[in-house]
């Protein structure tokens, strides 16, 4: 949609509830020099969107005020950058909306240490190898379970001959008192049982 606007020179999204700018582009807008992004709930701007920025030869002021910032591992380049770029209004004011410990925080202020980055990045790979090593538990416990099958082939074909046997005997006698009770000329002897 913004690209078909290479002279737009002032551009407000101010108060419109945005949470992101992932599928917004503004690769178009060469002539861009202000944009206005306060008043929304952007938690992070993501690294395709601060290189777009980068780009822009044009663009001098950008305001991020009075947005929810979540300050996380996904924060991190945005910060770099923040402390790199002049092109952001007032960028001493922003400041960390989440989590709750981290509130209030200055983005300026913020080290990589306080971000607790390489925890989530361990724990995928824990996961990972957790996963491989259930993988190979269980195919050890099939290939055990196959085995004693295949050792003990001639006693479970024994077992189950026995069982068509029992049931075939089982299924014999209802045949045969289907057999009684269907005999019209008995039909007197099963209600006079003291006969």
């Amino acid at each position: 949609m913004l690209g078909a606007l290479p002279a737009l020179r002032h551009l407000d999204l101010s108060n419109n509830s945005l949470v992101g700018l992932r599928n917004v582009s503004f690769q178009g807008l060469v002539r861009l020099q202000s944009l206005n992004l306060s008043d929304n709930s952007l938690g992070v701007l993501r690294n395709g969107t601060l290189a777009q920025w980068r780009e822009l030869p044009a663009l001098r002021r950008i305001s991020l005020s009075r947005n929810t910032w979540v300050c996380d591992c996904a924060i991190e380049d945005m910060v770099a950058w923040l402390k790199e770029s002049d092109q952001v209004e007032s960028k001493e004011a922003l400041s960390c909306a989440f989590p709750e410990k981290m509130a209030g925080r200055a983005l300026l202020k913020l080290n990589v240490s306080e971000l607790n980055c390489s925890t989530p990045v361990d724990v995928p790979s824990q996961l990972q190898t957790s996963y491989v090593f259930l993988g190979i538990v269980l195919a050890l416990i099939g290939a055990i379970f196959l085995l004693v099958l295949y050792l003990n082939r001639k006693g479970i074909k024994k077992w189950m001959h026995n069982i068509r046997d029992a049931c075939r005997d089982h299924m014999e006698g209802y045949h045969y008192r289907y057999e009684i009770n269907a005999d019209p000329r008995l039909t007197n002897l099963s209600s006079n049982s003291d006969v």
